[in-house]
């Protein structure tokens, strides 16, 4: 009766959740709401609160002792959401101080309908029309919501919003060219302009927004633990990840120049790292050089018998859109419950045609070929793509779905992939790769560093993007990059923690197997277990484990 009963609580849950968060929907490859546009009127806030707060006494009344294990660990995915979105909606509330999350909801919720084939392009079409008929009312609720959010989250706002306009404008109709339907078509040009030119007043109202000189986009130390907690089942102080991730830097910096002399013992470990960024594609040979990769990996992976790969068609590769220039590289699934035949996106990000001589070079330096072929991995091989394909066999509808994806397994996972690939011979012990896999490696410490720093211990953008020059030896485009992103995404501090623990895990977990111990083994357990956190795979794979999530 209780397994009875949690399913259908489960049910329920998400039904209700991807009614008011249809990108979480389609994300997950589930398009019944994809005609829906997300809702931040303050009627609806007052809704949803209440719904989340009617489903946790549901929740509670199941007994733990009466459901069989995976149920349980869902039950457990439950429990911290509900939490999770009530510190959203209550207390940290971005809804009121960042304009972006209103950019991404539009971008992506529409990207994802524009980009993956899951249906005729007719009915894509029609539901991409539906949405932007919504952006006038959705619009309407953000502007009524913002008041006074902190300067670096305007600047990152404007300029998110900015590349919402134009993906708008310019890349989306070419997307449905193939739509021979006239009246669909007229419709659809009728809507992007009444989109567009809501998007066009909306940018000019936050640009005339004056942010108060004590705003801050800061979380402080118990809204940023209490979402470490609830998000990723990580119950340990921010103070304590602060000198881990510190230990770390350090450890790996020494790592790096040790590296370093082994190219070139007579030249300073910096001038060998120059020497090693300057190595770089040209602008606007981004997306072919990564193109050009996937077939080493994939066969370097098979030989090893690094993970089961695939045996679908590898991801496409293309330029990210404008909206996500903040981002390097990205890798983008149709969702696991879209089936196998849509093929998943590994965007990257070329130079900025706006930058000057200076901030194109020092960003192509920052993605050297060495370090190219760590994104690779990263996003593909055997990264995200990877880890997106092992979930179109989970069993849990929970552990399968986005909405509940914690970003130290995510992330994690695919940030571990890098070091990992290293560690296997990939390269052929090629000290310029292995230096490329620590510079990034390096660049997610201090990540860690400035991300607890911004939001726990007053840090400035302006420090970080010092910091991030500093201790990531990186140029002051990129770095400052860095340092705004951790302004509005707190959570790009768990790439480490979560590789890290992954690392510990497997160190574990081969100690108790001893001679039974294969690394494939370790990898296909750990992605068959689906989006949970890493507590959680822990127990999966080491039952009734006591020892610490990191040490």
């Amino acid at each position: 009766m209780a397994t009875n009963e949690f399913s259908a609580l489960v049910n329920d849950y998400m039904n209700d959740l991807y009614a008011r968060h249809p990108l979480l929907a389609a994300s997950s490859g589930l398009h019944s709401w994809d005609d829906r546009l997300e809702d931040y009127s303050s009627s609806a806030i007052a809704d949803e609160l209440a719904s989340i707060k009617s489903f946790q006494p549901r929740l509670e009344k199941i007994s733990a002792l009466s459901l069989n294990l995976s149920d349980l660990f869902d039950h457990e995915i439950l429990s911290a959401n509900t939490k999770s979105r009530l510190l959203e909606l209550e207390s940290i509330k971005s809804y009121e101080r960042n304009p972006q999350i209103y950019s991404d909801i539009i971008s992506n919720s529409l990207l994802f309908l524009a980009v993956f084939d899951y249906a005729p392009a007719e009915t894509r079409l029609s539901a991409i029309i539906a949405k932007e008929k919504q952006i006038p009312r959705f619009l309407a609720a953000a502007q009524v919501n913002l008041h006074n959010p902190p300067s670096i989250l305007l600047k990152t706002g404007l300029a998110s919003l900015r590349g919402t306009l134009g993906f708008i404008q310019s890349d989306l109709p070419p997307a449905f060219g193939s739509v021979h339907d006239a009246k669909l078509q007229g419709e659809f040009k009728r809507a992007t302009a009444t989109a567009a030119q809501a998007l066009t007043e909306f940018i000019k109202h936050v640009e005339h927004m004056k942010p108060a000189p004590e705003a801050t986009f800061a979380l402080g130390k118990q809204r940023l633990e209490a979402k470490l907690r609830f998000d990723d089942g990580i119950d340990i102080p921010a103070a304590q990840l602060l000198a881990i991730a510190y230990r770390e830097l350090y450890r790996t910096q020494e790592e790096f120049k040790k590296t370093a002399q082994l190219i070139d013992s007579r030249r300073d470990p910096m001038a060998v790292w120059a020497g090693v960024q300057a190595e770089h594609p040209k602008a606007g040979t981004l997306v072919e050089e990564a193109r050009k990769q996937l077939d080493a990996l994939v066969t370097f992976i098979r030989v090893k018998k690094i993970v089961t790969l695939p045996t679908s068609a590898q991801p496409l590769v293309g330029p990210s859109p404008d909206f996500m220039r903040w981002s390097t590289a990205s890798e983008w699934g149709p969702g696991a419950f879209a089936g196998s035949n849509t093929a998943p996106r590994y965007f990257i990000t070329d130079v900025d045609p706006k930058w000057n001589a200076k901030e194109r070079e020092e960003y192509l330096a920052s993605i050297n070929y060495a370090q190219l072929w760590t994104t690779s991995i990263h996003e593909a091989y055997p990264g995200h793509f990877v880890q997106d394909e092992f979930l179109k066999s989970v069993a849990s509808v929970v552990r399968k779905s986005a909405a509940f994806a914690p970003v130290s397994f995510v992330e994690g996972w695919a940030h571990y992939t890098e070091q990992m690939m290293i560690e296997e011979g990939f390269g052929s012990g090629d000290p310029k790769l292995k230096m490329g896999q620590l510079a990034d490696a390096l660049l997610r410490l201090c990540r860690t560093v400035v991300g607890i720093r911004e939001h726990t211990q007053g840090m400035t953008v302006e420090q970080g993007t010092r910091f991030f020059m500093e201790n990531g030896f990186m140029g002051e485009t990129p770095a400052r990059l860095e340092a705004e992103r951790g302004a509005f995404d707190p959570a790009y501090i768990l790439y480490t923690i979560g590789k890290l623990a992954i690392l510990k895990l497997r160190d574990d977990y081969k100690r108790t197997r001893g001679s039974d111990y294969s690394l494939q083994e370790f990898h296909d357990s750990l992605l068959s277990t689906g989006l949970a956190p890493l507590w959680i795979h822990r127990q999966k794979l080491l039952p009734d484990d006591k020892s610490k999530l990191l040490n």
